[in-house]
């Protein structure tokens, strides 16, 4: 399907195959989005935000992306199915080459972005949390210190305070120890069983393979305080907890 969908010219361009012709002529379109911005003048104060989806496919060999070293892909709360690239371009309030490692969610760009254009005409709960401070102080603190990793229905995998990780027992889509497969087919998934509670330091461990909680007993009632909250407001179907205050799917009519 790709094959058909890849405009001619970049078939078969890139040392990578297939992927990579996709990757070049994703790369050629935002080429075009930006230069459009700067042929009219307003790309200085335009602000465009560029990110993923959660995870790589590690099953699909050759087309598969990577998670930078990570633990596991796509449909896992290990950091390799849910951290994800983000960049951001406002040419009048960023200076180009800012990193910013506070830790921020997908969810929180449409925050940012009604604060940003002075929406509040929203009636229904916006989960996310704005970071429109951030862009415009590069030395403002990080606007959310926790994040809950729900996965499935409404399982509660794991909490993260700061840069404190905690994984609860639940069973996991891994990709490791089989073969990916190729060219546009994805292969087998093993599943990981995870019995115990598991804590990691992502400052030191990124890539979550050396469980500590034995070590840190005040950071583990931390986040199983965290964990609370969120069993409280949102349920977690791992232990049966309904929660206070579920809403239904968003539909439209």
């Amino acid at each position: 399907m790709f094959q058909l969908l890849l405009p001619k010219k970049f078939r078969g361009t890139s040392e990578q195959g297939l992927f990579g012709d996709v990757m070049q002529e994703i790369d050629d379109s935002m080429g075009q989005i930006l230069k459009s911005l700067k042929d009219n003048g307003i790309s200085d104060n335009t602000i465009v935000i560029f990110t993923s989806d959660n995870g790589p496919w590690l099953n699909f060999g050759n087309h598969n992306g990577s998670s930078g070293g990570f633990r596991e892909g796509k449909g896992a709360s290990w950091e390799g199915g849910q951290r994800v690239p983000c960049i951001i371009s406002w040419p009048n309030n960023i200076k180009e080459g800012r990193i910013n490692n506070n830790l921020t969610s997908s969810m929180d760009i449409y925050a940012t972005i009604a604060e940003l254009s002075n929406f509040k005409g929203q009636k229904n709960q916006i989960d996310g949390i704005s970071f429109l401070n951030q862009i415009s102080d590069s030395k403002a603190p990080g606007h959310r210190q926790s994040m809950y990793y729900y996965y499935n229905k409404n399982d509660l995998e794991a909490v993260r305070y700061k840069n404190w990780k905690l994984v609860f027992p639940h069973r996991s889509r891994s990709y490791e120890g089989i073969l990916p497969d190729n060219d546009g087919f994805g292969g087998k998934y093993n599943e990981h069983e995870i019995k115990e509670m598991e804590l990691y330091d992502l400052r030191r461990d990124p890539s979550e393979r050396y469980n500590v909680i034995e070590q840190n007993p005040e950071i583990l009632k931390v986040l199983l305080g965290i964990a609370e909250e969120a069993r409280n407001d949102l349920g977690d179907n791992l232990t049966k907890s309904e929660g206070k205050n579920r809403r239904p799917l968003g539909r439209i009519k």
